[in-house]
C-alpha cells in the first residue's frame, strides 16, 4: 500500500529540540513526503538547522502569531491526502506512521487515527521543579499522534488562535462533527516535558480550557454543522 503523508511541525524557539523531532520522522519505516517546519517567528537557530537536515525538509518563516496560526500555515503548505503533525520538542517512534496507515487502510471510514504515548523529562537545563509525575501508555487526541484525512481537515476548519489549548478546541469540534477515530493501542510517541513547555503554565492552561469548553457546550447545543 503507498499513502502520501505530509508532516507539519510548528516551531517556535526550538532549537535545542527540533533536530531531534525532525530526524525522528525522517526515520520512520515509513516516511513522508514532505515536512513542512513553520518557523512561528524564532529569535533562534530553528529555522536554520531545521532547513539543514534534509531536502524533504520545508521551512516556512512567518512572523510570529502563536501555534494555532502556525498549524494553519503548515496544514496550507501541504498537498497530502493525509496529514501528520508532531509538535517541535517531540519524537516519534519508527513505526509510528506505518502503523497508523495499516488501520487507516484496513478502515477507509476512519478519519483520524491516535497512537498511544510515553512522556519523558528533559531536565538538561537543570531539575524541574513543580511539574506533575510522568504518564506512560497515554490513551488520548493528542497532538504529536494525530494522523488526519484531509477531508476532514477540511470540514472541522482552522485552528483557533489559543496561546495553548488550539488543538482541544479543534478536536472538540472535530468530536462534536462525528468524526470516526481510531487508536492504535501500541507506544508509538514520546512526549517531552520540560520547563518552556506550554501546558506547564497551569494558570493560563486552566483559563484557556475553561474557554475552549464553554465553547463546545454551546456548540452542541446548537447543534453546529459542518
Amino acid at each position: 500500500m503507498t499513502s502520501v503523508v505530509d508532516v507539519v511541525i510548528p516551531a517556535w524557539n526550538a532549537e535545542r529540540f527540533i533536530e531531534e523531532a525532525i530526524t525522528s520522522v525522517l526515520s520512520q519505516t515509513r516516511p513522508p513526503r514532505t515536512i513542512v517546519v513553520v518557523d512561528d517567528g524564532s529569535t533562534d537557530g530553528t529555522a536554520a538547522i531545521a532547513a539543514q537536515l534534509d531536502p524533504a525538509v520545508q521551512v516556512v518563516a512567518r512572523e510570529h502569531e502563536g501555534i494555532g496560526a502556525a498549524r494553519n500555515a503548515g496544514i496550507a503548505a501541504t498537498t497530502s491526502d493525509l496529514v501528520a503533525f508532531i509538535d517541535a520538542d517531540d519524537v516519534w517512534l519508527p513505526t509510528r506512521l506505518e502503523r497508523q496507515l495499516d488501520a487507516l487502510h484496513d478502515d477507509e471510514s476512519i478519519d483520524a487515527v491516535f497512537c498511544l504515548i510515553d512522556e519523558f523529562y528533559d531536565e538538561r537545563d537543570g531539575p524541574l521543579t513543580g511539574v506533575r509525575p510522568l504518564q506512560l501508555g497515554v490513551t488520548g487526541a493528542l497532538t504529536s499522534g494525530a494522523l488526519l484525512r484531509r477531508e476532514l481537515i477540511e470540514r472541522v476548519g482552522p485552528f483557533g488562535a489559543y496561546a495553548v489549548g488550539d488543538w482541544v478546541a479543534w478536536w472538540a469540534r472535530a468530536r462534536a462533527l462525528g468524526t470516526r477515530e481510531f487508536h492504535v493501542q501500541e507506544v508509538l510517541v514520546r512526549r517531552r516535558i520540560h520547563g518552556a513547555n506550554n501546558s506547564m503554565n497551569t494558570e493560563l492552561e486552566a483559563s484557556t480550557f475553561l474557554a475552549i469548553a464553554r465553547s463546545h457546550l454551546h456548540e452542541k447545543r446548537t447543534k453546529i454543522t459542518p
